[in-house]
């Protein structure tokens, strides 16, 4: 009967534990504020979602977050083996990114969870009339020209979540390799010696590949779900 009792108590603590390892698992999270530092801070308003699951004995989730870019800036600049050198703030326009988190199986600090992530993220992007500088400092080449841009940004990084009850802040870094497809209108040039090109409107497509370092923090909401139980 000892024996018994002492078995069913050990079962029952086991359960117990089980339970609490799993309210992570099975959660979700929805993330509403994420900045990155690229070249300079995206003005990118994101909203994501997060879900957990439990595969292969460690903790791994899918996450997804849309955001919007958001025009701020009209610098420009020109490298002649990238084509226009643009700051990250000239674009806007939708963008969706699809993330795939492996956290790590040791026993992390309380509170904090490791992960590292392959991800990609799709822009469809544009910028209305905007000049150009093209010649020397001083010099009067310029260009007006809008653009539509779609980019294709694989990224990889390293993290850690840190939750308290139901908040959680999500601290990364990593490498992303944006490709961006652009197609260019030019809807006035002159060179300079002030001479104004008479072919325009013309359409130039170009792509450009310039990987980057990117850090950043996520803040979000935890939402624990609990398991059912039969009995």
């Amino acid at each position: 009967m000892k024996k018994t009792l002492l078995l069913f108590f050990i079962v029952l603590v086991a359960s117990r534990m089980a339970a609490q390892e799993k309210r992570f698992h099975d959660s979700v999270m929805v993330y509403y504020a994420n900045s990155d530092l690229v070249y300079d801070i995206e003005s990118i308003p994101k909203v994501g979602y997060e879900k957990f699951f439990e595969g292969k004995k460690r903790l791994q989730s899918w996450q997804i977050d849309l955001a919007y870019q958001v025009h701020y800036s009209d610098e420009f600049g020109v490298v002649a083996s990238h084509g226009d050198r643009i700051s990250i703030g000239v674009y806007q326009g939708p963008a969706a990114r699809f993330g795939y988190n492996i956290y790590s199986c040791r026993h992390n600090k309380k509170n904090w969870k490791n992960y590292c992530s392959p991800a990609v993220c799709m822009k469809y992007l544009w910028y209305g009339q905007e000049q150009v500088n093209t010649g020397k400092r001083m010099s009067p080449a310029y260009r007006i020209q809008t653009e539509n841009c779609i980019a294709a940004v694989p990224q990889f990084v390293i993290g850690s979540k840190h939750t308290h009850k139901n908040f959680c802040a999500d601290f990364y870094a990593g490498l992303q390799f944006p490709v961006k497809f652009r197609n260019r209108t030019i809807d006035f040039e002159q060179n300079s010696q002030g001479i104004e090109n008479t072919r325009v409107p013309y359409n130039s497509d170009i792509v450009t590949f310039m990987p980057a370092p990117v850090i950043g923090i996520k803040l979000g909401f935890v939402k624990w779900k609990e398991k059912k139980t039969v009995g």
